[in-house]
């Protein structure tokens, strides 16, 4: 089973850009960097990304086509997360005994949005391929 990678890619680097667009603005506007970082809004992205990955895929296989939008929205979540990572620290100072607590949000963050963009994005893509087939 090939993947599509240029799809993978050309799937994610747009939704991307614009939340990062959003946070750098929302975290260095002085507003609550917090408040655009944690929301789920951020994982509806992933819908977006399965869409486009459904849509510019040239696999053959609708199993590679499924897992092209799966590791879309899971690389999606994770860049997601690691964005939440690097803008934490802005959202105001971490006291020495809650760094340990802070570390375990960014983890979760990481891990809990490639799950989810995951999930929502080979959900859209499914639905794509449930129309394509009918």
């Amino acid at each position: 089973m090939k993947l599509d990678f240029k799809a993978i890619v050309n799937a994610i680097w747009l939704p991307f850009v614009i939340w990062l667009m959003a946070v750098i603005a929302v975290a260095f506007g002085g507003r609550q960097p917090g408040v655009v970082c944690a929301t789920p809004m951020a994982w509806l992205l992933a819908l977006w990304v399965g869409l486009r990955c459904a849509a510019r895929s040239g696999s053959a296989q609708r199993s590679s086509r499924l897992n092209e939008a799966a590791l879309a929205g899971a690389v999606f979540g994770l860049l997601q997360g690691i964005l939440f990572t690097l803008i934490a620290p802005f959202m105001g100072s971490i006291q020495p005994g809650e760094r340990q607590k802070a570390m375990l949000i960014s983890v979760i963050m990481i891990l809990l949005g490639a799950i989810v963009s995951a999930v929502l994005s080979i959900a859209l893509a499914a639905s794509v391929e449930r129309k394509r087939t009918k």
